[in-house]
């Protein structure tokens, strides 16, 4: 299945579910993603305050994942905001194998709380679950373009 970036931010809720589901995990990115939110999850939790507070600053600013340095970033890739190590394995979220991004390795004091997951779709794309470390912790669907 070939999809762009540009079908990505026209799909449904739905779709975006089909294709993070059924898309097999290929190998981790090793370059720079710029990332934008494209739909929220329809959960109370992703409603909620918490959940608010959490996916805002993505929605607002600019983002990006620098895979070859394991960091992620708001604005300019300089400015990196936490380090993560990633781990093939199962979707905390979603009956699917993906690409785990674990922020252990950070200096953030709220190491422990973040969780993402990334599924790439091609050298270049990838779609991402956004999330905190908890079981029924995702908050949005994203993608993310090299650059």
């Amino acid at each position: 299945m070939t999809i762009s970036a540009k079908e990505l931010r026209g799909s449904s809720l739905e779709a975006l579910e089909q294709i993070y589901r059924d898309v097999p995990v290929g190998p981790a990115p090793s370059t720079l993603f710029r990332g934008q939110v494209l739909k929220p999850i329809d959960t109370a939790f992703a409603r909620s305050r918490t959940g608010w507070a959490v996916t805002l600053p993505f929605e607002r600013l600019p983002f990006g994942i620098d895979f070859a340095r394991g960091a992620w970033f708001f604005g300019h890739p300089q400015l990196q905001a936490g380090h993560f190590r990633i781990s093939p394995g199962r979707s905390r979220w979603r009956a699917t194998q993906t690409l785990q991004l674990h922020y252990d390795v950070s200096r953030l004091p709220f190491r422990g709380v973040l969780y993402d997951e990334v599924k790439p779709l091609s050298d270049t794309l990838a779609l991402g679950l956004g999330g905190l470390n908890r079981d029924a912790g995702d908050l949005f669907f994203f993608v993310l373009e090299a650059r």
